[in-house]
């Protein structure tokens, strides 16, 4: 009897030690909560964001960036954008790694016309939205550790991610946190506002990524054509006039003269453009090149 009672006693004990250490836990994770720094709170009061929803909105707006594609930019928020985007050179460039495509423009260039390029690593980098990067384009054939198929999906009938989407102009990590901030502000914010999410506007700047890139082989000197005139190239981007409807027209953007006045950072000093080479078949990104690095979670501003 004595020694059930001891083997009761134990049992008890350590029950309540690790209920204790559950609680202790728990207690932490609460308090951490998600309460506004000043900053942040001064953004709120601005945008009228009641405090109830502080938590909601915080909880998102503190999140590593990633790549969300083009289609969350569609839909309620900004379908004529997506429309003519869609019907854009951008909103194509996948299509151009598949056999037989620009075969002219290829050969060219000394590329086989005929061969598949829709999983070369060179090729994606800027073919595709985010590709080697958090949230990314990831083409066919990829697996997850576990062996799991993880490429993404394609639909001919919407773009998304497949194609240089929205991200690959617009930000510097992906747009994830952008709708946070779009929704928050009801579209009422400052370029400085959402730029510290990773909005950039150096936009003539961002082209040369891809655009004279030196590892494209789309050089000047091959032919005139490839010479790059970022005014002439911009207008072919967002010809969002003939896209306007009935069922859209509530989506034009009340505030976008108004920012249009407005000097952001990276329009006064522009972020750097990542340099990436293609190593043993996988994509790598030069140490330092990246615009923005997630473990000091800061921006790489170019320097002189």
């Amino acid at each position: 009897m004595l020694k059930t009672l001891k083997v009761l006693t134990i049992a008890l004990v350590s029950g309540a030690l690790m209920f204790a250490t559950v609680n202790d836990g728990e207690a932490k994770k609460k308090k951490k909560g998600y309460k506004a720094t000043a900053e942040e709170k001064e953004l709120f009061d601005r945008w009228g964001v009641k405090e109830r929803k502080h938590k909601k909105y915080l909880k998102d707006m503190r999140k590593s960036p990633k790549f969300v594609g083009a289609t969350k930019c569609n839909g309620s928020c900004h379908d004529a954008y997506y429309q003519a985007w869609k019907n854009s050179p951008h909103g194509k460039t996948y299509d151009l790694l598949k056999p037989g495509a620009r075969a002219e423009a290829k050969k060219r260039v000394k590329l086989d016309p005929d061969k598949d390029y829709t999983t070369d690593p060179l090729c994606l980098r800027c073919h595709t939205t985010g590709y080697q990067q958090r949230g990314g384009f990831k083409p066919a054939g990829s697996k997850s550790k576990k062996g799991k198929d993880i490429s993404t999906t394609i639909d001919p009938e919407e773009p998304n991610k497949e194609q240089v989407g929205c991200e690959m102009c617009h930000s510097v990590a992906g747009g994830s946190q952008f709708r946070v901030v779009m929704k928050a502000s009801k579209g009422d914010f400052k370029k400085a506002d959402i730029e510290q999410y990773g909005q950039r506007w150096d936009y003539a700047n961002v082209c040369t990524r891809c655009h004279t890139h030196p590892n494209t082989p789309f050089q000047p000197d091959v032919h005139d054509k490839y010479k790059f005139n970022f005014e002439e190239r911009k207008k072919k981007v967002h010809e969002i006039d003939k896209y306007w409807t009935e069922d859209n027209l509530d989506q034009k953007l009340e505030k976008k003269d108004d920012r249009a006045k407005e000097v952001s950072q990276s329009e006064k000093t522009p972020l750097v453009i990542e340099d990436f080479a293609v190593k043993k078949g996988k994509l790598r990104f030069k140490k330092g090149t990246m615009p923005y690095n997630k473990k000091k979670k800061s921006f790489n501003y170019k320097k002189g």
